[in-house]
């Protein structure tokens, strides 16, 4: 298997700019409505921010970086049998 997609630095920056709109999404719903916060919203939050980070993070990155591995090689991998 071949390496997982990921570059920390952007994923982090790309995980602050996720959390700040969730926590604002929050806000809006928590001041605007009469929905209250239940334990299931913070574990379901926590794992959706997470999943939307990486996503944001595979979008921005550069197309270079996640076909490295392919073209530039080491050989071996592709049998000619």
């Amino acid at each position: 298997m071949k390496k997982i997609p990921f570059i920390p630095g952007l994923f982090f920056k790309t995980l602050v700019v996720v959390a700040v709109l969730v926590v604002g999404g929050w806000w809006l719903i928590l001041r605007f409505s009469d929905y209250e916060i239940t334990p299931a919203d913070y574990g379901g939050t926590t794992i959706s921010t997470i999943l939307l980070a990486y996503l944001v993070h595979l979008w921005m990155m550069p197309m270079d970086e996640v076909f490295d591995d392919e073209e530039g090689g080491g050989g071996g991998e592709h049998n000619s049998d």
